[in-house]
């Protein structure tokens, strides 16, 4: 027998799992970044290997992809006089490839530009005697935050 559960947000209102320290941060943020690279790099030699096996220099892409994007069709193969005939959807596999890298790369800037300017400490004022004291940085993190950095 099944049972139903309608409000499973008052189910976890004592757990704070979304406080992260900066160290914990920046580890998660360094292996989303190597991540990352790693991706980058299969990607890369994906690309390198279709070219290969179609003998497509760097002018004859840029040919083809341009064709590629005027017609707007993923049906069509494309011929060149100095090579084998290359189908349309190894030419949009391609693109779609150099897009994911793009995007990966601006992940990469991104997650880098917040390891540089993480800190460990912050500063606060002590609410009884106003001095200027130091803590350590804790980092609220949403959800989709924490499920990208895989904690």
């Amino acid at each position: 027998m099944g049972h139903y559960i309608g409000q499973t947000e008052s189910m976890f209102d004592g757990v704070n799992y979304n406080y992260k320290t900066s160290a914990e941060v920046r580890e998660a943020m360094t292996t989303k970044v190597n991540d990352l690279q790693g991706n980058i790099s299969n990607r890369e030699e994906r690309i390198l290997k279709i070219r290969e096996e179609y003998s497509i220099d760097a002018e004859r892409l840029a040919t083809l992809v341009m064709r590629f994007k005027e017609n707007k069709s993923n049906m069509q193969s494309y011929e060149h006089q100095d090579g084998p005939i290359v189908p349309a959807g190894v030419i949009a596999n391609i693109i779609q490839e150099r897009s994911m890298i793009d995007s990966e790369r601006k992940q990469i800037r991104k997650l880098e530009l917040v390891l540089r300017n993480l800190r460990d400490e912050e500063f606060y004022k002590h609410p009884r005697t106003g001095e200027l004291c130091t803590r350590q940085a804790l980092h609220y993190l949403d959800d989709d935050e924490l499920e990208y950095l895989g904690f």
